[in-house]
């Protein structure tokens, strides 16, 4: 349990430190929880949508602004509430492009109908995702201590 804590508590704070969005002239992009950048120029932007996506039937619906290419590719999805209005609204008017906005939320399968490359295998999975991470950390917790014993008793 304190492990799961400490985690949360590192995730966050590294977050906090590098995560950001950029918005300069004709430039778009954010930092990653590493430190990692990534942009675009304004002029890769064909399309934003805000829109509320219900991702499972136990989760609260995210509304999220999505940015396009002029393709259909997702360049960035930003979580709105994560961002917060004024970092929306900065990234928007960087783009020059006007959002389209949805009201209604979608479900996640809707979503992926009608815009099939904004959805990652990750988001369709998310149980998949979950179930292999506890099975390879319960390969590692075993594993570890057996092979520990089997190399120390050489």
């Amino acid at each position: 349990m304190f492990a799961t804590g400490a985690l949360a508590v590192v995730y966050l704070l590294l977050w906090l430190r590098n995560a950001g969005l950029l918005a300069g002239s004709g430039v778009i992009g954010q930092r990653n929880l590493i430190g990692q950048t990534t942009t675009f120029q304004a002029s890769d932007v064909g399309r934003l949508l805000i829109a509320t996506v219900v991702y499972s039937k136990n989760s609260t619906p995210q509304k999220a602004l999505y940015l396009f290419s002029p393709s259909g590719q997702a360049l960035m999805t930003l979580n709105t509430r994560a961002w917060g209005d004024e970092a929306i609204a900065k990234i928007v008017d960087a783009t020059g492009k006007s959002p389209e906005h949805r009201d209604a939320p979608i479900s996640l399968r809707e979503f992926k109908a009608e815009f099939p490359n904004a959805v990652s295998w990750a988001a369709l999975h998310p149980n998949l995702l979950g179930g292999g991470i506890v099975i390879v950390a319960m390969v590692l917790a075993i594993g570890i201590p057996i092979a520990w014993a089997l190399l120390s008793k050489q």
